[in-house]
């Protein structure tokens, strides 16, 4: 099963499984059961406790209940009962058990009917990833770039900005972080734009193709891996980094730790999340240089639903295909993200206009 996380992406340990480990989005919703209020006196309750009736007289003998019995005497009949008041405060607390259950019942469907909904489906592989593929996204042409630019629909979130934070090195150079999961849809679909921008300021090696989990939602989207990958650049150092492998079956089946944190990256991951309100152990995460945040889905996963990654990268010279202006309208944000703490180095790549919009779009310049 998938939970999605408000603001933000899918919990650490288990997107498929009931329960995230403490540690997505983009959410949880929080209620007590209240009281009931104690019964006590109602309105028209007669001493006799009947409610609205009158008191009974005793029965004689040889006489039917309700009147009296003899030659040409019709019966009278006892005298129904009003129905029973229901109280506005009884009323109010049934409405909110109505809409608990259905709240609950929707969480069960979602839970379990999205991570079963594909019970036949294969476990994900790692394959090496295409040359082709890879040459047609890191090689986005200039013009597709600058055509998409900032998108101005709601399509793609910007990172978040945060300022005064101690800048973040790793090997005595701007670092960033990204943690994510293989199983995690909004990670496949965010890979693109990383690959994309950071390719930018140096080269990827060891990348696989793979797919997000298939019992998932947004089962199946097409992405990398970046477990076994590297990464090296002259301007930054970036760690991309797969936490848990994809699974084997549904429900989270043969989900697993596959890359161990150090501290530092295990303490950023926790106090970022929390400064930003998500829950902690949520992915994707992404740490640029302790100012620019990922901490929640660029863009929808659907978007890329039924393609495999041939497909999509054979999208990216249209400048217009909702494809492409997800992943490029992205990739922007971070390539202007990234400029920020290189000291906006290499200059061929840092001084274009679609550079210098999406830096005043996030505030950074």
């Amino acid at each position: 099963m998938s939970v999605v996380q408000p603001g933000g992406g899918q919990s650490r340990g288990g997107s498929q499984r009931s329960g995230s480990r403490p540690g997505g989005r983009p959410p949880g919703d929080s209620g007590r059961p209240t009281k009931a209020p104690t019964r006590g006196a109602q309105s028209g309750r007669n001493t006799d406790g009947q409610s609205g009736q009158r008191p009974r007289q005793p029965q004689k003998p040889g006489q039917r209940p309700g009147g009296k019995q003899g030659k040409g005497k019709r019966n009278v009949p006892v005298q129904a009962a009003p129905p029973r008041r229901i109280s506005p405060t009884t009323l109010a607390f049934a409405s909110i058990a109505v809409v608990v259950v259905v709240v609950v019942a929707l969480v069960i469907v979602k839970v379990t009917g999205s991570s079963n909904s594909n019970p036949n489906a294969v476990a994900p592989t790692l394959t090496v990833a295409s040359p082709t593929v890879l040459s047609e996204l890191t090689g986005v042409s200039d013009t597709v770039i600058n055509t998409v630019g900032v998108p101005s629909n709601s399509a793609v979130n910007p990172p978040s900005v945060l300022k005064g934070e101690s800048p973040l090195t790793f090997a005595g150079k701007p670092g960033a972080m990204f943690i994510g999961a293989e199983y995690c849809p909004y990670c496949a679909a965010e890979r693109w734009a990383l690959i994309l921008a950071f390719s930018k300021f140096g080269t990827f090696s060891g990348l696989n193709e793979t797919t997000s989990s298939p019992w998932d939602t947004d089962p199946a989207t097409p992405t990398f891996s970046f477990h076994g990958a590297s990464y090296t650049s002259n301007y930054v150092t970036f760690k991309p980094i797969e936490y848990e492998s994809n699974g084997t079956g549904p429900n989270g089946a043969g989900i697993h730790v596959i890359s161990s944190l150090s501290s530092q990256e295990s303490s950023l991951w926790n106090k970022y999340e929390a400064h930003f309100g998500v829950q902690t152990g949520s992915v994707p995460f992404l740490d640029i240089g302790n100012k620019i945040f990922v901490t929640s889905p660029s863009y929808n996963p659907a978007v890329l639903s039924g393609l495999n990654q041939d497909q999509v990268a054979s999208k990216l010279t249209n400048a217009s295909d909702p494809v492409t202006q997800s992943i490029v309208g992205t990739a922007n944000y971070l390539i202007a993200s990234i400029c920020s703490i290189t000291q906006n180095q290499p200059s061929t790549v840092c001084s274009t206009s679609t550079v210098t919009q999406a830096s005043k779009a996030l505030g950074l310049s």
